[in-house]
Parts: C-alpha cells; sequence; structure tokens
C-alpha cells in the first residue's frame, strides 16, 4: 500500500508527510494540529489501509495499491463536498474513486497503474480532522479510532462497497468492523 499525503495549509504547513517534524509539539498560527500530531494521523492511515488492502489478495499483490489521502478543515471539505456532489455541508471523509468497481471486483489495466511505482491507483480520501476530533468525542472513542473508521470506510468506498440500501450496509459494516477490529481500533 503506498499512500501519498495532502495538507491543507489550515492543518499543516509542511507540504509532505517527509516535512513533518515528529519532534514539534507546538502549534503554529492558522493551523490545527502540530506536526507531531499530524504524524501520527498519517501512521493510523498507513496501518488501517494497509489491513484494508490486505482484504484483497488481487490487489494487494504484487505492487498493490496507491491512496491519495488530503487532510483537511471542515471549510474546505463543506466547499469540496458542495462541488463534487452539491451537498453544500462539512462531512468526515470523501471518497473518489478512479476504478469503477463493485465489492472489490472489477477490472484495471496498465493504465490505472501509478508509472512510477506500478501500484494500483485506487482514488482520493478527503477527510476533514476537524470532525475526526468532533466525532471521536461525540461517540465516546478515542481520535485514532475514528480517524481509522473513517479511512477503512473511505477505502471500502474507494473498492465499490456501499451503504446506500441495507443489503449494502449489510455487506460493507461487517467488513469494516473485522478491519478495524483486526487493527485494534475499537470502541470505547
Amino acid at each position: 500500500m503506498i499512500v501519498e499525503y495532502l495538507f491543507a495549509p489550515t492543518v499543516s504547513s509542511a507540504e509532505t508527510r517527509a516535512d513533518l517534524d515528529k519532534e514539534s509539539c507546538g502549534l503554529r498560527p492558522g493551523e490545527l494540529m502540530t506536526d507531531a500530531a499530524l504524524l501520527e494521523y498519517c501512521e493510523v492511515a498507513d496501518d488501517i489501509l494497509a489491513k484494508a488492502e490486505a482484504r484483497f489478495p488481487e490487489f494487494a499483490a504484487d505492487t498493490g495499491t496507491c491512496v491519495n489521502v488530503y487532510f483537511t478543515d471542515n471549510e474546505m471539505i463543506r466547499e469540496i463536498n458542495s462541488s463534487e456532489r452539491g451537498v453544500d455541508r462539512a462531512t468526515d471523509v470523501l471518497s473518489f474513486p478512479f476504478l469503477d468497481l463493485r465489492e472489490g471486483d472489477g477490472v484495471f489495466d496498465e493504465y490505472d497503474l501509478d508509472p512510477e511505482t506500478g501500484a494500483i491507483m485506487l482514488g482520493e480520501l478527503v477527510v476533514s480532522v476537524e470532525k475526526v476530533k468532533e466525532q471521536a468525542a461525540e461517540y465516546g472513542h478515542s481520535v485514532k479510532r475514528e480517524l481509522a473508521f473513517l479511512l477503512c470506510h473511505g477505502f471500502l468506498h474507494l473498492m465499490g462497497y456501499d451503504h446506500e440500501t441495507a443489503e449494502d450496509e449489510a455487506v460493507m459494516k461487517p467488513l469494516a468492523e473485522k478491519i478495524l477490529s483486526e487493527g485494534g481500533y475499537t470502541r470505547g
């Protein structure tokens, strides 16, 4: 699993994960989190996305998959949600699949591979760090668990899972819970 990160300017002044300073525990003006905290978010993302990818051996084989993760704030995710989905409100996670999959099944070809790494480019996940914190407090569990849930949920959308009907949710929800449980991301 290759995870490429982007950070909204309100989240971090770092351009890449490599630019984050794990010793930096001070909050910079205009930023929502410290470099150390953002690095923890990246570590959770690496972990849960690798566990999710492992559920799909045909995708995990050879060079694996690539997902872009964009950490942003409520205002930016609201703007993206409005422009891309016509829903003018902040949300927690948005998924933008590059492939047309149905519950992990589908066809991909050489045009779906990253030319540098050979990884299958699955899509992009946009996560509001503000919503992660708000919802963790609301649901009474850790920020890491909430973040892992949102990323797992988003990944499953990239893989063609949905929860629009009771039947779809009956497939997607247990799979997400299994992945989260394997990673130790339990409630409470």
